[in-house]
């Protein structure tokens, strides 16, 4: 059995080593259009900033090691044009010499991954405007802040990625201007009680949060950005544009060959990874994967999933007896920047709403710790749960310390089907002064959610005192 992988990054080498594990026998060739199968774009925020010590920080893995300890072939700078499902061929470019030929496989697996989004405005050629996406990206953003003389950097969208690259410039001494049409951090993922601390932290370090879109750039007689001109008519100026406003799924590739693409414009697949061409498998982040809460399809372009999909996908193209299968997605993310953690699980209050479930949201504010140990510090909870039945349906939370780790807490609850009642009654978490309180901020949301469920006024959260 010869089988192809398409595509670097976290998802395609996740699935090569799995298609060898699972069959040793198979031939197992990835193909990568750039000089390296796998890097931490997550990491890339950390070294604009500096924080890692050199571009080999990264490097996950080399096409070398991948080759010597994983048992599959890597092809590096070898663009696939076509997927032809029927004849069972690639047509590959290998890009070093400009040639084209047709390789014959058995099965294939799409992990081409996703592509940052452009902002799509006259002048976003000009250099010094990038997105932060890739490998590339990372060393060209360090090589132009290291060499230009930029004083003043302008980044564009305030969702995870714009948030660490803002930090990222306020670390490296620059100042730093933040446009978010929703004029607030984080709105697709925190709820506007719980964004407010992070927004102080924010405008503290002296990062401007502003409500405007890009609708242009403006260059100087060299090429290189001087200002952007805004939806309100201001200008901006700036050495620098960091484009942070998403990504979108790279299925050209699927598309061209027809298979079957979900409406947001990932890959469909069913819960085998499959898609709709019987030898074709997809994951990473070109696929749409369900909710467990209530299984819709969504993009979720993330590494922990794209492995998870990724394992997935290879066992079934590889051949796997019974079939391995995806069970779904909680939705979990996590950002600490300024001093803060915020994280967030399954659905916000207005997902929830627009999903059809009849939700309601309990807000506490608590304690990181036991109130009175040294370090303690303030935690705000947002707990998203059904009207009828308290089954928890998804919840953030925000605090300089213990936000993320509790959020890891609800995963299990959300994709279990727990209720607030088990959350709040039946449940032992850990109490220990240093630690936790003995009554921890989920437990507290938890007990609000029940009070809010039977109509009894809701108690108010206790606030912490003033210098703690």
């Amino acid at each position: 059995m010869k089988i192809a992988v398409i595509g670097g990054t976290a998802s395609g080498p996740a699935a090569a080593a799995e298609a060898v594990r699972t069959n040793p026998s198979a031939e197992v060739v990835l193909f990568e259009e750039g000089d390296h199968i796998s890097v931490g774009a997550c990491e890339i925020p950390y070294f604009v900033a500096g924080r890692l010590e050199g571009e080999q920080d990264l490097q996950v893995l080399t096409a070398e090691a991948f080759e010597r300890t994983r048992g599959a072939t890597v092809q590096l700078r070898h663009r696939v044009h076509a997927i032809q499902p029927a004849q069972k061929r690639l047509v590959v470019e290998a890009l070093r010499f400009g040639s084209r030929h047709e390789i014959p496989f058995d099965r294939f697996i799409l992990a081409t991954g996703a592509r940052a989004h452009r902002l799509g405005v006259e002048g976003e050629e000009a250099a010094g405007v990038f997105t932060v996406r890739t490998y590339p990206d990372a060393l060209a953003i360090k090589r132009w802040l290291d060499t230009e003389p930029v004083r003043h950097v302008v980044i564009v969208g305030g969702g995870f990625v714009g948030l660490e690259m803002a930090e990222a410039t306020r670390d490296r001494g620059l100042r730093t201007t933040l446009l978010e049409p929703e004029g607030r951090v984080l709105p697709a993922s925190l709820s506007k009680p719980l964004s407010a601390p992070l927004e102080h932290a924010v405008w503290e370090a002296g990062v401007r949060v502003r409500a405007e879109r890009v609708t242009r750039i403006e260059a100087d007689s060299a090429g290189r950005v001087r200002a952007v001109r805004t939806d309100r008519g201001e200008i901006i100026g700036c050495g620098a544009v960091l484009v942070c406003i998403g990504v979108t799924p790279r299925s050209d590739l699927a598309a061209s060959a027809g298979i079957r693409c979900h409406p947001s414009g990932a890959v469909a697949v069913d819960d085998e990874m499959r898609t709709s061409a019987r030898t074709v498998w997809a994951c990473g982040d070109v696929v749409a994967v369900p909710r467990i809460i209530d299984g819709v399809p969504v993009h979720w372009p993330l590494a922990p999933v794209g492995r998870r999909t990724a394992r997935v996908a290879a066992r079934n193209a590889s051949g796997a007896r019974p079939p391995d299968r995806f069970t779904g997605i909680t939705g979990a993310i996590a950002v600490r920047a300024f001093g803060v953690e915020a994280a967030r699980v399954g659905l916000t209050l207005d997902e929830a709403n627009a999903a059809g479930f009849d939700a309601l949201a309990a807000d506490v504010q608590y304690w990181s710790r036991t109130r009175v140990y040294p370090g303690s510090r303030p935690l705000w909870a947002r707990l998203v749960v059904e009207r009828r039945g308290g089954r928890i349906l998804g919840g953030e939370l925000v605090g300089s310390e213990g936000a993320a780790l509790r959020a890891d807490v609800l995963v299990p609850l959300v994709a279990a089907g727990a209720t607030a009642k088990t959350l709040a009654e039946d449940l032992d978490l850990v109490y220990n002064p240093p630690v936790a309180p003995a009554l921890d901020v989920l437990k507290v949301a938890s007990a609000q959610a029940l009070r809010h469920m039977s109509g009894e006024p809701g108690k108010r959260s206790v606030r912490p005192r003033r210098g703690r």
